[in-house]
C-alpha cells in the first residue's frame, strides 16, 4: 500500500517515451467509457517484470478537485505535448482499473496488450491490481537463466532430433519467450503442446493471426500439424520427469485444438497406454461438444475454455466463431462436467465490462447451471475503445473488479479463482491469495 500522507501524482510520457510526474496534478483512472478518481486502496507497486507503454496519440486525463471534474492535460509545465502512459502487468495479476486518457485526432488503433492505469507516488509507480494466483511459474525472477535455458533446449533437441514440436516450443521458448515453453524445456510446471494451424474462430484479439486487422500479432502460427507419435513424445518427456506436471494443448501460437481431436485423442492414449501421471489439459473454445467427450475417454484430466462474456451477443461479436455457437460453447462445458473432467473458465476481464451489473447477473446465472471448478481472470489484450465499440458495449453500472472478486469468492467459495492452470494433485486446494 502506498503511504496515506504521500502525494499521488499524474504520470505522463514525453513525446521520446520519457516518464514523469506532474507536480499538483491528481491522476484519474477508467473504467468502461467513465473516468474516475484514484482509490489509494486499489493500488499496489508496479509488479516487477511488468512494462510501462506510452499510449500515443493519446491525453492523459487528471481530477479537479476544486470543480470534481475530469480535464484532459494535452501538455507538460513547459507547453510541450505529452502521451498518456500506461502499465502492462506481469503474469498472475490482474487490473482493476484501465488507464483514463483522451484521443487525439486519427489516433492509432492501441496494439493487443493489457492497458492498466499507473500513477507515481514518491518517485515510485503504482498500478491499480491484485494478484490473483500465487504459483511462480511465469514469475520473471525464476526466468533470468538464458545459459541455463539454452544448454537444456540443446539437450533435449539432441534427444530428439526428428521430432517437430521441440523445434516448435525451442523457438517459442527463445524468439518468443514464452514462459511456457522455457520451463518445458527446463523441467518445471506446465509444457505447452501446440497442434493446431487452423480456427474456426475470428477473435478479436487473436495474438497469432491477425490478418487485415490493423494489429501486429504477438508471434506467427504454428505452421504444421505435429503427429500423434511427436505429440505423446513430448508430452511422455514432461510428466515423466516434472513432478506435478501438465501438459497443456491450445497455446498462443496456435489455433483451435478441438480441430485435430481425433489425433489429439490418439496421441493422448498412448500416453495413458504407458503412464497415469501428469495433469493432459486442453486450453479450447468449447466449440465441439462431442470432441471434448472423445478427449475424455482417451484420458484428458482437464479443459479450460475461453470467452469474453457468459452474455451470447457479446460472446458472438468478439470471438466470431465460424461453424459453432454459444449454444455449442455451454454444450461443452456442460460435457465436459458430465465427463468429471476438471472444468475451467477462462474468462477474460475488462474493468468497467465484467463487473458492470448486466455482466456480474450473467455471470451468476452461469455459474449456477454450470457449476465449473475454476475461472481464470486473464486481463483481455486489446484497445478498449475498439474492444467496447466493436462488441456494442451498452454500459451498466460497475461494482469494481476488486468487490467482483469478493463477490465470487463469497457466492461461490467451490470456484477456485487464478491465473493458471492447476495439476490434478492439487485439484481442491484451493489458493492461498485472500
Amino acid at each position: 500500500m502506498p503511504k496515506k500522507t504521500a502525494e499521488m501524482l499524474l504520470a505522463f510520457c514525453d513525446r521520446d517515451g520519457k516518464v514523469y510526474d506532474y507536480p499538483g496534478m491528481e491522476p484519474a483512472f477508467r473504467t468502461g467509457r467513465r473516468s474516475v478518481r484514484v482509490d489509494r486502496k486499489e493500488l499496489i507497486p508496479l509488479p516487477y517484470g511488468s512494462y510501462l507503454f506510452s499510449l500515443e496519440g493519446r491525453y492523459p486525463v487528471r481530477y479537479d478537485r476544486k470543480g470534481d471534474s475530469f480535464e484532459t492535460v494535452t501538455g507538460d509545465p513547459d507547453g510541450n505535448e505529452i502521451r498518456a502512459l500506461s502499465a502492462f502487468l506481469s503474469s498472475a495479476y490482474l487490473r482493476t482499473y484501465l488507464p483514463a486518457y483522451t484521443e487525439a485526432k486519427n489516433a492509432p488503433m492501441l496494439s493487443l496488450w493489457a492497458y492498466a492505469g499507473a500513477v507515481i507516488i514518491d518517485g515510485e509507480f503504482f498500478v491499480p491490481a491484485m494478484r490473483i494466483d500465487d504459483d511462480p511459474r511465469s514469475d520473471p525472477e525464476i526466468h533470468q537463466n538464458a545459459r541455463e535455458l539454452r544448454k537444456a533446449i540443446f539437450a533435449v533437441k539432441k534427444r530428439y532430433p526428428e521430432n517437430r514440436l521441440v523445434g516448435q516450443l525451442s523457438t517459442c521458448s527463445t524468439e518468443y519467450n514464452c514462459l511456457c515453453a522455457r520451463n518445458f524445456f527446463l523441467g518445471r510446471h506446465e509444457a505447452p503442446v501446440p497442434t493446431s494451424p487452423a480456427c474456426n474462430a475470428r477473435c478479436l484479439g487473436c495474438l497469432s493471426l491477425q490478418e487485415g486487422s490493423g494489429f501486429a500479432h504477438s508471434q506467427p502460427r504454428l505452421e504444421f500439424r505435429p503427429t500423434p507419435d511427436e505429440i505423446a513424445e513430448v508430452i511422455l518427456h514432461h510428466v515423466t520427469a516434472v513432478e506435478r506436471s501438465v501438459a497443456s494443448f491450445g497455446q498462443g501460437c496456435e489455433g483451435e485444438p478441438l480441430m485435430r481431436a481425433r489425433d489429439l485423442a490418439r496421441a493422448v492414449s498412448k500416453v495413458r497406454e504407458k503412464t497415469d501421471r501428469g495433469t493432459i489439459n486442453i486450453n479450447t473454445n468449447g466449440s465441439r461438444p462431442d470432441m471434448i467427450r472423445m478427449l475424455s475417454s482417451a484420458g484428458v484430466d482437464s479443459v479450460r475454455i475461453s470467452m469474453n462474456s457468459p452474455t451470447e451477443k457479446y460472446y458472438m461479436r468478439y470471438h466470431r466463431p465460424r461453424g459453432y455457437s454459444f449454444a455449442d460453447v455451454l454444450g461443452s462445458v456442460e460435457a465436459a462436467l458430465k465427463c468429471g473432467l476438471r472444468v475451467a473458465i477462462n474468462l477474460f476481464f475488462m474493468p468497467g465490462f465484467t463487473d458492470m451489473e448486466t455482466e456480474v447477473e450473467a455471470l451468476r446465472a452461469f455459474l449456477k447451471k454450470f457449476p465449473v471448478h475454476m475461472i481464470q481472470t486473464r486481463n483481455l489484450n486489446i484497445d478498449p475503445d475498439f474492444y467496447f465499440d466493436s462488441i456494442g458495449f451498452e454500459e451498466s453500472e460497475a461494482m469494481g473488479i476488486r468487490k467482483l472478486v469478493g463477490m465470487l469468492r463469497r457466492d461461490f467459495p467451490a470456484v477456485e479463482l487464478g491465473y493458471y492452470n492447476r495439476a490434478k494433485e492439487t485439484y481442491g486446494k484451493g489458493n492461498t491469495l485472500d
